[in-house]
């Protein structure tokens, strides 16, 4: 074994320091002759990090805390778990391998789910709350189904062509989904389904997100509900301009040829569109999004009251972002502000910024070369925080109490931990979580209570309760590191992490982390080591899988702000924002 050793940043200098990172909650019993760790055991079930639960969300009412569970036997294929918060029972909601008919998903799902980067997973890979907290959206296999929780479980649909995005709107009076490349609507107490466009067929797709937005903006869906279920924004995309490649998908059963349509670096993308329609397709508007047809249809809105659309717009070259107001009865667009690059960086994308009740936006912005928060209000800008250091998302509101939670590295570049702020005191930042680990966390739409999950390099990770000081309420999974844990029989072997700084040319301080066998003095040892020419935040924790939390009424555009890996990595550079 050699020494594996990786920077990430500009071209290197000498001069080192050690530096410490993280605290160890592992079993010091270890066994004393482990077992050799092989490549087929690492990817072998179970998990060496031990359980890893994903998509944890509380209810409405805070009742019940629900999970995605992989199967001790198959950790790849997922059940919806419940966790009565007060009595601390759980139990199996849906079974996957029950009611799931083993179809083979369509290829559109397939690729939006590789694009989610969980192309390897099996059986429940998502799920949603009712608004009224009294039964569960659950996709599997290609079809639609509704549990409540008393155990019942009702199919909603049962078609060969399979369902995509499929959400229950703001007032619960529908469930949507994309089919056949159109939007289809259904009432969830019960009728058909119907179809709100009908012209979805060949190049051209309602309701869906382009293949840039999955890829590259993070963006999965391409329709959303206004509030009280009065109207629908809706993306139609053609995909005409776009080249044709050839995609060889190579697996156990074999190896399958398409072609599919590729937007290289470069060539046409989509043709994108946006529309505003009322749930039975009629009057249906077409917002204005400008004269130049090749730019990016970033983030879609509705304000809190409904009668506005916010839709970010991007410029093909990434510098420049508008933000747009739209009325929805006529789709015309004024530019409320726009956000700039530098000469030599791009606009970053991000989720961390909220419309309040009051007509202000909480926006996270790179203006002063870190990334921190800021309010909008009546054309003026006020900043939240700042610092050398980045604000990576933000993870709950308090409209009531003004006060703003986030996850950043305000304590150094080898952490993250959970913030909060408030409107009306910016600058003062107080941090809710412990030192010596890498944390994120979400919260309720209240912001009452939130989930924290935290890991380090010694410690997978582990889930719990808190209250909105971030105190621990209870455990959700400790995942302590003693016998019967998959890594226990291996903790002799374990291998620590050193971590340290170098100075680039410029100065700048870079951060870098190093594994090595035992080192017998004297000798030498190959190394590896691997540099990215990036600028990002540095991360210490344990992994690779990743887990995510998020809770019912966050806006289905947004990807969960909490994903904690659950293996070992480490990635370093300076915390300027690029």
């Amino acid at each position: 074994m050699g020494l594996r050793t990786r920077v990430i940043g500009r071209t290197l200098a000498a001069g080192m320091t050690m530096i410490a990172a993280g605290g160890s909650a592992m079993a010091t019993d270890a066994p004393a002759s482990p077992p050799a760790l092989t490549i087929k055991r690492v990817f072998a079930s179970p998990d060496l990090a031990g359980p890893q639960p994903r998509a944890l969300r509380l209810s409405p009412d805070g009742s019940l805390l629900t999970s995605l569970r992989a199967r001790a036997d198959e950790k790849e294929r997922f059940d919806l778990w419940g966790l009565d918060t007060k009595t601390g029972k759980e139990r199996m909601l849906v079974d996957s391998k029950q009611i799931g008919s083993g179809a083979e998903l369509s290829e559109a799902e397939k690729m939006q789910r590789e694009r989610a980067r969980i192309g390897g997973s099996r059986g429940i890979v998502a799920y949603e709350w009712a608004p009224d907290g009294k039964s569960i959206l659950v996709p599997l296999d290609g079809d639609l189904f509704l549990a409540t929780l008393d155990g019942k479980i009702t199919r909603l649909t049962d078609t060969v062509d399979g369902e995509l995005n499929p959400t229950i709107s703001p007032a619960g009076g529908y469930v949507s989904f994309v089919r056949n490349q159109n939007l289809y609507i259904q009432p969830l107490a019960g009728g058909a389904a119907r179809a709100l466009t009908s012209s979805g067929a060949g190049t051209v797709h309602w309701g869906e997100a382009e293949f840039v937005a999955q890829e590259e903006m993070d963006r999965r869906t391409g329709y959303w509900w206004s509030p009280g279920d009065k109207l629908i924004a809706v993306e139609k995309f053609d995909d005409a301009p776009v080249g044709v490649v050839t995609r060889t998908a190579i697996g156990a059963d074999g190896t399958k040829v398409f072609d599919q349509r590729y937007p290289a670096a470069g060539t046409p993308n989509a043709l994108v569109e946006l529309y505003v329609m009322k749930p039975d397709g009629s009057s249906a508007v077409r917002v204005d999004l400008g004269s130049n047809p090749d730019i990016y249809l970033a983030r879609v809105d509705w304000t809190p009251d409904g009668k506005a659309l916010l839709v970010q717009r991007e410029s093909r070259d990434q510098k420049m972002l508008d933000m747009l107001r739209v009325d929805p009865a006529t789709g015309k667009a004024t530019v409320m502000f726009t956000e700039k690059s530098g000469e030599k960086s791009w606009i970053n994308l991000s989720d961390a910024y909220r419309v309040m009740k009051d007509g202000s936006l909480i926006w996270r912005s790179e203006r002063s070369g870190y990334g921190h928060l800021y309010r909008f209000y009546r054309g003026k800008w006020t900043q939240l925080t700042n610092g050398d250091w980045v604000v990576q998302y933000l993870a709950g509101v308090d409209e009531a109490k003004g006060r703003l939670y986030f996850a950043g590295n305000k304590d150094g570049a080898l952490e993250q931990h959970l913030y909060s702020v408030d409107i009306g005191h910016p600058g003062v930042v107080t941090r809710l979580t412990e030192l010596g680990w890498w944390n994120g966390g979400s919260m309720d739409s209240a912001a009452t209570r939130m989930i924290i999950a935290r890991s380090n390099q010694n410690q997978p990770t582990q889930y719990y309760l808190a209250d909105a000081t971030g105190k621990r309420l209870s455990w959700i999974s400790e995942n302590v590191v003693k016998d019967g844990h998959p890594y226990y029989p291996y903790l002799a072997s374990h291998r620590e992490r050193q971590f340290g700084t170098i100075k680039a040319t410029d100065g700048t301080t870079l951060y870098w982390e190093m594994i090595t066998p035992p080192l017998e003095p004297g000798k030498k040892y190959p190394r590896s080591t691997a540099a990215r020419r990036l600028r990002i935040t540095s991360i210490t924790q344990w992994g690779r899988s990743r887990s995510r939390i998020s809770w019912p009424g966050q806006n289905s555009s947004k990807r969960s702000p909490l994903s904690i890996p659950t293996g070992w990595r480490f990635m370093a550079g300076p915390m300027a924002a690029i």
